[in-house]
């Protein structure tokens, strides 16, 4: 006798239900045996839905540019920041085009030689919606496509809603973003330039052979005018087609003289609207999945000299992005022109100076009352909570990169880019490292969803007798 469940259905869908027994690829002893290793074809079909992990498998020779998302607290110079990093780029290759210029022939060779090697390209992208001056020059800008004082207005928001608002808005159209990243990131060959021009004349022939055919059956007068119109259409289609090739090749040449190698990225001032958000997310996991992402922290030197406490306040929020990213970390020590960026560093290496600055901010009390500061002494709630966190961030400190900049000056840039590069390997042996082992994982759970589904197909046909 038929189970309860399948008496409800008709004779033709308990027929189907039979049917697909005879499809399952799996005897009884496979379904009760451990499921096998995956093979190759899966892993790479998993492989093939992320950029970065379908280029490794490639063994793609192309350079992945650093993608760098600038965040940090308000008013901490992460928009100046920004504005530096892409001068510092430009001033090179201004420098290297002038050298070039002066050099003789021989000269202008070896010089060449140097700046394709010492040569670095940037793109820059502004995601600050309420920003109403940017300094640097931003290939991408929300405001493009966000007005920030029309959403207000519309929905009725606040600021910060409204900046909540335009990156949800922007983060429904982020992957028209990223395919413009990877184009111009990843431009094409020669080869395939070749191949595009090869394809559309083929195209142009087809569209003619068809034409022809197609006139043949008609009449003479009506021939002569139709072969005309053909022509001249045909002879439009080839020539938007060379058009276009044109263009593909004239785009692309430039890239080829100039491969990609920063995306800089710069982030709203209200830093808990980017990073604990949806679109934050979004954002972020889309960069990190298709180039090595690095996130440089900036932080207010001077604020953190004038309170042990604002220091603290910034290690705990880095730790939380580290955390929520997974993402590599540059801590950038802004403002080392108003306030060298030492004390830092030796709070952050050395646990027992960083206690030491506690006990003399806890003795000269620095503005704070006897209870903030610890009652004049370190015994304290807040002076106890203070050395806590200090030891338990101890550990935490081991894993960052560090460099002191100047936003205004442009002192520590050169710097800056060295230790991007050492996060951005430390991206390959980290993130990347894990997120294959998301994707084994997330393999592993859909066989066994499949296999737990198979079990119990062919258990409930087993006790109907149907199998």
């Amino acid at each position: 006798p038929l189970r309860p469940s399948l008496l409800l259905l008709t004779n033709h869908e308990q027929q189907s239900i039979i049917t697909m027994t005879t499809r399952v690829p799996l005897s009884t002893n496979e379904i009760l045996s451990p499921p096998p290793p995956p093979s190759s074809d899966n892993r790479d079909a998993y492989y093939a839905k992320i950029p970065i992990l379908k280029r490794r498998a490639s063994k793609s020779t192309k350079k992945d540019p650093t993608c760098v998302i600038v965040v940090g607290m308000a008013g901490s110079g992460k928009t100046t920041l920004m504005a530096q990093l892409q001068k510092s780029l430009n001033l090179r290759d201004a420098a290297d085009d002038k050298e070039d210029g002066d050099n003789t022939t021989t000269t202008t060779t070896a010089t060449s030689s140097t700046k394709s090697t010492n040569n670095r390209a940037g793109y820059a992208i502004n995601l600050d919606p309420a920003a109403k001056y940017v300094p640097f020059t931003s290939s991408i800008d929300i405001r493009d496509t966000v007005d920030y004082i029309e959403v207000m207005r519309q929905h009725k928001l606040g600021p910060n809603g409204a900046i909540l608002t335009c990156l949800n808005l922007f983060a429904t159209k982020f992957d028209q973003v990223m395919a413009i990243l990877e184009r111009r990131s990843f431009p094409l060959e020669k080869n395939e330039l070749t191949s595009i021009g090869e394809e559309g004349e083929e195209e142009g022939q087809a569209s003619e052979e068809v034409a022809g055919d197609s006139n043949d059956n008609n009449s003479t007068d009506e021939t002569q005018q139709q072969q005309k119109s053909d022509d001249n259409d045909n002879d439009n289609n080839s020539a938007q087609a060379s058009s276009n090739t044109n263009n593909i090749s004239n785009d692309n040449s430039s890239n080829n003289t100039a491969p990609l190698d920063y995306i800089l990225i710069d982030t709203p001032g209200q830093i808990e609207a980017f990073t604990w958000s949806a679109s934050g997310t979004i954002v972020t996991s889309a960069l990190a999945t298709t180039f090595p992402t690095v996130l440089a922290f900036v932080i207010d030197t001077p604020r953190c000299a004038a309170s042990v406490h604002t220091f603290m306040s910034n290690m705990l929020y880095a730790c939380s992005m580290l955390y929520r990213a997974k993402l590599p970390m540059v801590i950038v020590l802004n403002k080392i022109d108003i306030v060298g960026c030492e004390f830092v560093k030796e709070w952050m290496e050395d646990y027992e100076s960083f206690q030491e600055a506690l006990d003399d901010a806890s003795e000269m009390n620095n503005g704070y009352s006897d209870e903030m500061a610890g009652g004049g002494g370190s015994s304290g709630y807040y002076a106890s909570l203070t050395r806590s966190l200090s030891l338990v961030l101890d550990e935490f400190y081991n894993h960052l990169h560090k460099v002191g900049v100047s936003a205004a000056t442009g002192e520590g840039v050169e710097e800056f880019w060295t230790v991007v590069d050492q996060a951005a390997e430390e991206y390959e042996e980290g993130y990347l490292v894990d997120l294959k082992n998301r994707v084994e994982e997330q393999m592993a759970k859909e066989r066994a969803m499949q296999r737990v589904g198979a079990r119990k197909l062919v258990r409930d046909l087993q006790e109907d007798g149907q199998l």
